[in-house]
């Protein structure tokens, strides 16, 4: 690994090129085992590298076309802030108990990540879910 890609910056956008590859073991390498990941919007929270990236391969596997752009990062420090577009198409695997219905979705987001040695330690996660669940035609998830 570059001294660059060890960087705060670094980091994030070895996390996202990892996840729009579909590599989990990099994905796993970019996240600290022992990060808390939070998805503000879903309320839910992910403790370790492992579960962290098995959620991501769940929904991945889900939306097999999915993928994630950064749009603007910005730095100050440790932290991490940045701007991202993801968008796929639900005709993967089920999805929190919901068959596949051919239906995509576009949304856009904003993460804060906290990076240490070429690790992200925590990530949280803000986006509107609700658009999402709706172009998915799966609201009553809500």
């Amino acid at each position: 690994m570059t001294a660059a890609e060890l960087t705060p910056e670094g980091t994030v956008r070895r996390l996202f090129d990892a996840l729009n590859a579909q590599d989990f073991e990099s994905a796993a390498g970019a996240v600290a085992e022992h990060c808390r990941w939070e998805s503000v919007a879903a309320e839910t929270a992910h403790t370790g590298s492992q579960p962290i990236v098995n959620g991501l391969r769940a929904f991945a596997h889900a939306f097999p076309d999915w993928h994630a752009e950064i749009t603007s990062l910005v730095v100050q420090g440790s932290i991490v802030v940045v701007e991202w577009a993801s968008g796929g198409t639900f005709n993967g695997d089920a999805f929190r108990g919901e068959a596949p219905n051919g239906r995509s979705f576009h949304r856009r987001g904003c993460a804060v990540a906290e990076v240490e040695g070429g690790k992200i330690v925590a990530y949280r996660d803000y986006y509107d879910r609700a658009t999402m669940l709706d172009q998915l035609d799966l609201r009553h998830l809500l």
